[in-house]
């Protein structure tokens, strides 16, 4: 195939989800070993060829491990060539291969930092999703968690400006998946109640807050900061939730 025909070719990338290589819109089945030679140099590179080996095969030597990189890239270039672009040493994913991970940074970053207001009620359907499941590779940890926390700010930035402009309830989608990326996080489940509040329903910013309490108490050992039980206490000025919440909506709770 000569240069030009080469960038004619439509390739795409997707590591979110399960892994999937597509060349003119036709998936291309592909050995495990070429896989995680395109995942490596998609998520981690551009990276030295000794340094891809250290990461895919930790455990053998550096010859072997390099042996391993040259029959694997031997085989991605069988099935799908294209998508590495090799310099000395040096491997990196083509220009022209689209990685859909690419998409989802660009996602994060306009909804970060731009002015333009999110679309209220619609977060991405990719959100949440993990980088290459069931993989078990040590190096795909910290590409995970950095999407994870990339992504946890931007759906809390999407649903403090909707709410900031008088949309609570398409603010509300945007802080629950805040919250299911980052169950942990006292920002998001303090947001996530402030909306309820501003959406007119006390009760179910209770119920949230209650079970942040009891998940919280029961993994970590630890109680709600002061800032979200600061948002407790304006909704219930004279109870005291803070002890042990009654929801309002709950009759036999009520009774207890």
């Amino acid at each position: 195939m000569s240069p030009a025909d080469s960038q004619r070719v439509r390739r795409e990338l997707r590591v979110i989800g399960p892994f999937q290589v597509r060349v003119d819109g036709q998936v291309r089945p592909m050995p495990h070993s070429a896989e995680r030679v395109l995942a490596v140099v998609a998520l981690v590179g551009p990276l030295a060829r000794s340094r891809a080996a250290a990461l895919l095969w930790p455990d053998a030597n550096p010859s072997r491990a390099g042996a391993n990189l040259r029959a694997a890239l031997s085989r991605l270039g069988d099935v799908a060539e294209g998508f590495v672009h090799v310099s000395g040493e040096v491997l990196a994913l083509a220009e022209e291969a689209s990685l859909d991970l690419e998409a989802a940074f660009a996602w994060i970053n306009a909804t970060i930092y731009d002015d333009v207001l999110p679309v209220a009620g619609a977060p991405p359907a990719w959100i949440g999703r993990t980088l290459l499941p069931g993989w078990e590779d040590g190096w795909l940890t910290g590409p995970n968690e950095r999407l994870q926390m990339l992504e946890a700010q931007a759906l809390e930035s999407a649903a403090e400006r909707l709410l900031a402009a008088g949309h609570p309830d398409g603010a509300l989608p945007y802080a629950l998946s805040a919250v299911e990326v980052q169950p942990w996080s006292e920002s998001a489940n303090r947001l996530t109640i402030e909306i309820h509040a501003r959406r007119g329903d006390p009760s179910n910013a209770l119920r949230h807050y209650r079970r942040f309490r009891h998940a919280l108490g029961q993994e970590l050992g630890v109680e709600p900061g002061p800032d979200i039980r600061a948002a407790i206490r304006q909704l219930y000025p004279f109870g005291n939730p803070l002890v042990d919440p009654v929801d309002p909506a709950d009759p036999q709770a009520a009774r207890s």
